[in-house]
């Protein structure tokens, strides 16, 4: 298994609730750059592998959801990218929002990730939250 594979599948295993991964994968020290879907979290302040295990457990909290591997993995020197798409059930308690428990969730995107020392130090998200925040009812489309 290639480096950049061995990382991404770790990568996605993480968003998937193995939160144990986050001490290998991680740097302690490391930056976010992700959409802010929340008025409580800001990701561009997430400066460590606490703050990132948090997010991401929070994201978790509030919906079961099941991520998987769409294209890639495509690794180049210490970056390592790939396309993903979860689906899964809101859980509730997203500020704001007024979908209710059990609502299906679904949604799209792309992360890059860079790497040193086999360790995440920075990561970016592009995702489709158009239609996932409209289905929680934080924005109205139409």
């Amino acid at each position: 298994m290639s480096r950049h594979k061995e990382i991404w599948d770790r990568w996605i295993a993480l968003w998937n609730g193995d939160l144990a991964v986050a001490d290998d994968l991680l740097a302690d020290e490391l930056r976010v750059n992700s959409p802010r879907l929340s008025p409580a979290v800001d990701p561009s302040q997430i400066r460590d592998r606490a703050g990132a295990v948090a997010l991401i457990g929070g994201v978790q909290a509030m919906a079961r959801l099941r991520y998987e591997t769409v294209i890639g993995p495509i690794g180049d020197g210490d970056l390592v990218s790939g396309g993903w798409a979860f689906s899964g059930t809101y859980n509730g308690g997203m500020p704001g929002a007024t979908a209710g428990p059990g609502t299906p969730l679904t949604n799209t995107g792309i992360d890059i990730l860079r790497v040193e020392d086999g360790r995440v130090v920075e990561w970016w998200s592009a995702a489709e939250n158009l239609t996932l925040l409209a289905t929680l009812g934080l924005i109205h489309v139409g």
